[in-house]
């Protein structure tokens, strides 16, 4: 799965659960800018795991490192390919 696919993925799962994206800047924090808080971050991770059939090892990972659009994208990214 390439980049774009995954962004896109990224974008539809943030948009099934409510939270807009549009005029969000892919390199802003998702948290520090109140577009979510961190438990909704969390079961935005949760669904990409599950869409995915991936694991995200949360004991390994630093949540702070992975809270913009492109960050994400990129974490996501490694983990499919």
């Amino acid at each position: 799965m390439d980049n774009k696919n995954i962004k896109d993925l990224i974008y539809k799962i943030f948009a099934d659960n409510n939270i807009n994206l549009h005029n969000v800047n892919e390199n802003d924090s998702l948290i520090s800018k109140g577009i979510v808080d961190s438990m909704a971050f969390v079961n935005i991770l949760l669904a990409i795991e599950e869409e995915l059939n991936i694991e995200i090892d949360f004991e390994n990972i630093d949540i702070n490192s992975i809270v913009t659009i492109n960050s994400l994208c990129d974490a996501v990214s490694k983990m499919v390919n």
